[in-house]
């Protein structure tokens, strides 16, 4: 005779099992929907009370895979999904012949759990290829428009050249040019600003909820797992997802920090200067001038939180400082940030050609989004000095 404790624990294990082998499947970019599918309607059957008379079925809008026994039955048990899009679909389980009835017809309270969770799993999984498909579909919108206006900027460039014996009117073309390049560079900065926190957004709803899901399962089981001996590997799963789950909230915040849109500037700043304080052993102070308003156009707070970010990245690799001061203020309408290092400084004369490995790209493309922007970058170093960068916005 069957123990019945030991029988309970069999079947969550097989539960268990058929979690983490759908978990693994699904974590697989490179492979197409349909192959994904393919297996995981394999790993059904196995997981359920009676293997030996259980088939299964998965759709999803045109995709159908089912076990080769599968039919419509008497016993059947079903769980749906349905992305934010509106696409649907199903897990269907049909055992061949009838079995004692349980909680619901023939199937197990747990059963009913197990193709609840695994409904929830496909529903962030297409979800995810969906995003992805609609973030591809942004980013070729955005190349199309970049194109666009630079052949738009392209035809203004032959005008000026064409009426530049005019002085007047190479000057109302010339101004119409730079605001033209103010306009595109703001469009640009918002539209990658808004690419990173949608991709931020998906990365948290998605990817780190799936996490804290399946954590919470994991301690559901874990009572179950003291007796099967399983406890261990119980708490090793879960060490492995609290740090995904940690990880993903790190990068959720590198890509797109929502301080930046949430609190301001000022507070994104702070948040920045802790990163490179704990990562890079660093100490960086942040002052902020009371006169510097709450609300920053968002061009601008993007611009000079990346303009900072780019900074001290510069300064860790290259200026050997142990110490950075953060300063912004607001004077005569314009906005004046400084970062300084006490690091081994450089040759100004450097510069004068593009040196990545010296970090002089970084600052040739933080004075061009500045001068787009009507602003300005200068520069303040000698070797052994440290140095001083000091960012102008309107």
């Amino acid at each position: 005779m069957v123990d019945p404790t030991l029988h309970k624990l069999e079947e969550r294990v097989k539960e268990l099992t058929a979690l983490h082998e759908t978990a693994r499947l699904l974590q697989d970019e490179t492979r197409a929907p349909t192959e994904v599918m393919q297996d995981l309607v394999k790993l059904l059957p196995p997981a359920w009370q009676y293997p030996n008379i259980t088939e299964a079925r998965i759709r999803f809008n045109d995709i159908v895979v089912n076990t080769p026994g599968f039919v419509i039955t008497d016993w059947m048990q079903t769980g749906q999904f349905t992305t934010r899009s509106g696409d649907a679909g199903t897990i269907e389980v049909c055992y061949r012949v009838e079995r004692p009835h349980e909680v619901e017809g023939p199937f197990l309270a747990e059963e009913r759990n197990l193709i609840n969770s695994l409904a929830e799993m496909l529903r962030a999984y297409f979800q995810n290829i969906l995003a992805n498909r609609e973030i591809q579909a942004a980013r070729d919108n955005l190349e199309q428009l970049v194109q666009k206006r630079t052949e738009e900027l392209q035809h203004t460039n032959r005008e000026l050249a064409e009426e530049i014996s005019q002085h007047r009117v190479a000057r109302q073309h010339l101004d119409e040019h730079q605001n033209r390049l103010r306009q595109l560079s703001t469009e640009l900065t918002l539209a990658e600003a808004k690419e990173r926190r949608e991709i931020a957004a998906e990365v948290h709803d998605h990817i780190g909820q799936g996490f804290v899901f399946i954590r919470m399962r994991l301690q559901q089981l874990r009572g179950d797992a003291v007796f099967s001996g399983f406890e261990k590997s119980i708490d090793e799963i879960i060490h492995l997802i609290d740090s995904a789950i940690q990880y993903t909230r790190r990068l959720t915040f590198e890509i797109s920090t929502p301080i930046l849109y949430e609190l301001g500037l000022p507070a994104a700043l702070e948040w920045l200067a802790e990163q490179y304080e704990q990562k890079h052993n660093l100490h960086v102070k942040v002052q902020i001038d009371s006169s510097i308003p709450a609300t920053l156009p968002e061009a601008h707070r993007v611009l000079l939180f990346k303009s900072v970010q780019e900074l001290l990245t510069n300064v860790v690799k290259y200026a050997k400082a142990s110490a950075v001061s953060i300063t912004m203020k607001r004077e005569n309408g314009k906005t004046i940030l400084s970062v300084r290092d006490d690091g081994i400084g450089f040759d100004i004369k450097q510069l004068e050609t593009v040196h990545p490995d010296r970090g002089g790209f970084g600052l040739f493309s933080i004075r061009e989004r500045l001068h787009y922007f009507g602003g300005e970058m200068t520069l303040d170093t000698k070797p052994g000095a440290g140095t001083i960068v000091t960012l102008v916005v309107l």
